[in-house]
């Protein structure tokens, strides 16, 4: 399989630092775990992700990352549902001839990098990529994937594991 261009990379790789599959793959039972339960594991994360040099990464970081996450997850839902407003976050425009206006990310280190992962999503938004960052909707899974389908209809993460065990828990459940 090919690999992600960088920026969906980076936004897929965010939004599943939080895993809640739970469903057994190859006969290993996966567990969902979230790899931003600390802050020290925020700050390792987008050291790991050149965003952030330097700085200390301290709880309410920590929770504005874990805000933005759950606002990006929710809008890869298959369905509608509630927006969500995002408002700790500072973002400066530029407008400079020549090049038009960009967005800016300001404030603390920390700060400055959730907010480029935010612009790196408006950016995808854009250019009509984030459409194809969906949320599975197997219950047990909820896996963020990039759904590379010519048409981008994809529903499954995976139709031979997620979409295979909703079709027989379906088919069961009809059965008399």
């Amino acid at each position: 399989m090919t690999s992600l261009p960088a920026d969906v990379a980076l936004i897929h790789d965010f939004v599943n630092t939080l895993d809640v599959r739970e469903f057994r793959l190859h006969g290993e039972r996966l567990r969902g775990h979230d790899a931003l339960e600390t802050p020290a594991a925020l700050g390792e994360w987008l050291r790991d992700h050149g965003l952030l040099e330097r700085g200390r990464v301290i709880r309410t970081d920590l929770d504005r990352a874990v805000r933005l996450r759950a606002a990006l997850r929710d809008s890869t839902k298959q369905t509608p549902g509630t927006p969500t407003h995002l408002t700790d976050l500072e973002i400066a425009v530029s407008a400079q001839p020549g090049t038009g206006i960009t967005l800016v990310p300001s404030g603390t280190a920390v700060d400055a990098a959730l907010t480029r992962i935010l612009i790196t999503a408006f950016d995808l938004t854009t250019r009509g990529l984030w459409l194809r960052l969906k949320m599975c909707p197997a219950e047990d899974c909820h896996w963020i994937f990039y759904d590379r389908s010519r048409p981008g209809r994809a529903r499954w993460c995976s139709p031979q594991r997620c979409g295979n065990r909703n079709k027989t828990r379906t088919y069961r459940e009809r059965r008399p």
